[in-house]
Parts: C-alpha cells; structure tokens; sequence
C-alpha cells in the first residue's frame, strides 16, 4: 500500500486482481487506515479510486463537473444485457445529470440521456409524481393485506424474506410499474429474486458457460419487460383520450410511460435496450425497498420495548373504520419512525457509488484523480465512520441498529447523529426551542450518510 507524500499524489494503492470490486474487501480496514482522501486499486483491466472522509465523499457529490454516465453504461451492458451499441451512449454521455451540462461536454440534448433519466424520475417520484405513487402503494398494499385473510393468531411462516419478497415486492413493481407488467407474466416476481442471486456473478462478466443460470433468468425478464411494453403500447388509449387511471393500468404512471418514450427518443436506443433499461430500474426499485424494510421489521420485532412504543404510538394514527389504512401525514412527521428508517439506510446499505470526472483531474484532498476514472464512495465507510458518527461513548456501536441515532433531544447534549451534538443543538434551539420532544435530524451528517446515491444524482 502507497500512502500519498504531501503533495498531490496519485493516491495509496491496494492491488486488487478482478474484474468485480467488492466493498466487504474493505472490512479489515477503516477510515483512519485508509487515509483521508483516496484509495487508488488496481484492477487487472484499469484503475479506481476509493473516495473516503465525510468533507471529500462531500467535496465529490457537490462538484459540477462529476458525472456517473460510465458506471451506468457497464451495469446496463453487463447486467441487464444491453447491447455495446447502445450501451455506447452512455459511456459517450459526458454531460453530466444536472440541468447545466459538464463543462467541455458537446454531447447533443436529445442524447444526454442521464439528464433526462433523472429528471423524468425526480419529477415522477419525488415531485409532482410523489402523492399519487404513495396513494396508488396504499390502496394496491392494503388491498393485498386484506385479500391474504390474515387472523389474530400467530403464524410460524418459514422464511420471512420469501414473504417480503413474494408480496412487497409485488406490491412495489404494480405501484411503479403498473399490474400490467405482472399480469401478463405471472413468473416476473420469482424470477426477479432469482435474478437477483445471481446478478453479481454477472457482474464480474463470466461468461455463459460458466454461469448458464444467469443468463437464462435475466433472457427471461428481459423478454417479460418486452412483452410488457408492446402490450402497454398496443393497449394505451391514444393522447387526446388518454385517463390518469388508463395510463396506471398500463404503464403505472405517466412518468413511466413518458420514460419510455423518452429513452426510445435517445440515439441508438431501441426497444431492445430500453428493455434492458427498465430491467435494471426494476430490479434497483424492488432490491432496495424489500431489504431496508425486512431490516427495518426484523429490528422491531427483536425489540420489545421498541415493538411496544411503535403499536401504541400506531394506534393513533389509525383512519377510524379501517384498520389497515393509517394517518399519513402523521406517519410521516413521527420522529421515532423517521430516525428508524434512516438507520436502516446506514445500517442496511453497503454499495458502492460510482462518480467520474470526464473531462479534467480533479483534486480529492491530497490525491490527484485522473480524466475520466472511476471513483467509487463506499457507503460501509462512510457509515461507520467513528470520526463523524455518534455513538454515545461505544454504548452504540456503528456495527450494531440504534432507532433512536437520527433523535436530538435538547435537554441531552449527548444525542443527535453526530459527534458533535452540541453544534446540532445550538442551531435546533433556535428552531425547537427549549424544550419539547425529541426531533428527527440528519444535520451534520453531509458526506458520511449516503442513503439515495449521493447529492445531486442520486435515485429518488
């Protein structure tokens, strides 16, 4: 290992001979060891640098001029099986997924399909798009609840994520996604978690014959999504006839439907790769949700005391005559909850997320990166980074699901995510006042929670 001289350096240097990256490589380590800016690892085919410290991942997700067009183009090539003719947009989209394109990047508004993916789903999911999807996952899940003639008396069902997977799963893609795409291929939702066993091998780009399997799910699902499409297609009511609950039925939203027309729309792109496309927005939407709230149920349930105050505080918020719909607006302002699920995306999620400079070096604290390499945060070290992170003196260790972490309580100086918990409530007293219940707060914490992907192009 090479640690950087005091000037800037191409960084510390881990060989690492494969192909794939995994971040559990990293477990030995930390971010004292590591050093405060970059890791450079040698692959066999290239270098990346490992981006770590809160201020640089920070200094990373703020930069105008730091794309992830790449990242998307080898995922969708080798794991969604898009075609190196298509994949080539994006590797060749340099522009960047802000509205102000990269400086140096002359890539034509029609082709900067990163731009255009982010804001169609930014719109469709977290904007204007956000009420009718959260209705439309209600009415589908409560309606599904109903339908399983679930009683008072315990069950033993044994494996709980197989019933994670087999009914929120199926529940997450009609509420994208539309029942369509379930109706006409009744396989889609097993082979999905099938898929997703293997989609790792796919990665690291075995070939066939040494992972046969693999190939054949994802063949399937790729002609599931086709047959999807030309069925929405055939069957969408034309624009001046179009209904909100036609294009649902269809397509599960007009973001969706607008999506694809958008990405047919993109030079290269044909219904063929658009199918790929929407395979790996499938597989990304289903593989977060149903994990983080499997985590999230596990650790309630593990918990007496936490169980106890969540069912009488739930109570509350129940619509009068009808016991599986709840208050959302109390829902989502109750403090407990929020901080729960916030530990859940530090305590469940370990990925890698992909940047790149496509047209300078860019300096990472001491460490020059190259044109055009990949860098690559670790959210597992951002997550247990002690320097940041509070953990109340040890007695709530980063390895270990603390519910009440993302709480300030302002007669505590000790509490609050962050180690310096007297910051967050000088600047809390001036808002909360003095007294009062304790808060949700994800205040200092910009760099070393990665929940969505990180600023500016993350997932919404």
């Amino acid at each position: 290992m090479e640690y950087p001289s005091s000037n800037k350096s191409r960084g510390q240097k881990i060989d690492y001979p494969l192909l794939g990256f995994d971040q559990y490589s990293y477990h030995g380590a930390d971010n004292s060891r590591l050093g405060r800016a970059a890791t450079r690892v040698a692959l066999l085919n290239d270098d990346l640098y490992v981006v770590h410290g809160a201020k640089n991942v920070a200094e990373i997700f703020r930069n105008p001029s730091v794309g992830v067009a790449p990242a998307y183009g080898i995922a969708l090539k080798h794991c969604f099986g898009m075609s190196r003719k298509a994949a080539q947009t994006y590797f060749a989209d340099t522009s960047g997924s802000r509205p102000q394109p990269i400086w140096g990047s002359n890539v034509h508004p029609r082709n900067r399909v990163m731009y255009r993916t982010h804001e169609n789903l930014l719109q469709g999911l977290l904007g204007s798009g956000l009420a009718p999807a959260t209705d439309r996952f209600e009415h589908y899940w409560t309606d599904h609840l109903c339908s399983m003639d679930i009683s008072s008396h315990w069950v033993e069902y044994p494996d709980l994520l197989e019933f994670f997977e087999a009914n929120l799963g199926k529940m997450v893609i009609q509420t994208i996604f539309g029942p369509a795409l379930l109706s006409q291929s009744p396989g889609f939702v097993r082979d999905m978690w099938a898929f997703d066993q293997v989609v790792m091998s796919l990665a690291k780009r075995l070939p066939s014959i040494c992972i046969p399997q693999a190939y054949i799910v994802r063949r399937r699902l790729f002609q599931y999504v086709k047959r999807w499409h030309a069925f929405a297609k055939a069957s969408s009511p034309r624009a001046e006839d179009v209904r909100e609950d036609d294009i649902n039925s269809f397509w599960g939203s007009k973001t969706i439907r607008e999506r694809y027309e958008m990405l047919l729309d993109v030079e290269s792109q044909d219904q063929d790769s658009v199918a790929s496309t929407d395979l790996g927005f499938i597989w990304a939407a289903v593989t977060n949700v149903v994990p983080s709230a499997m985590t999230l149920t596990l650790q309630v349930c593990q918990d007496t005391t936490l169980r106890s105050e969540l069912r009488e505080d739930l109570a509350q918020m129940i619509e009068p005559n009808c016991r599986l719909k709840f208050d959302l607006k109390k829902l989502e302002k109750h403090a407990l909850l929020l901080s729960m699920y916030a530990e859940t995306l530090r305590f469940g999620v370990q990925i890698h997320v992909p940047r790149n400079a496509p047209h300078a070096d860019i300096a990472v604290g001491n460490v020059q990166i190259p044109q055009s390499k990949l860098m690559v945060m670790s959210t597992w070290l951002a997550h247990t980074d002690e320097t940041v992170w509070n953990t109340k003196k040890g007695s709530h260790p980063l390895d270990g699901f603390w519910p009440q972490r993302f709480l300030v309580d302002l007669k505590d100086p000790s509490s609050g995510p962050t180690k310096e918990g007297y910051g967050i409530c000088d600047k809390a007293m001036k808002t909360h006042g003095e007294c009062g219940d304790a808060f949700f707060s994800t205040e200092g914490l910009e760099g070393a929670w990665i929940p969505f992907g990180g600023r500016g192009i993350g997932l919404p």
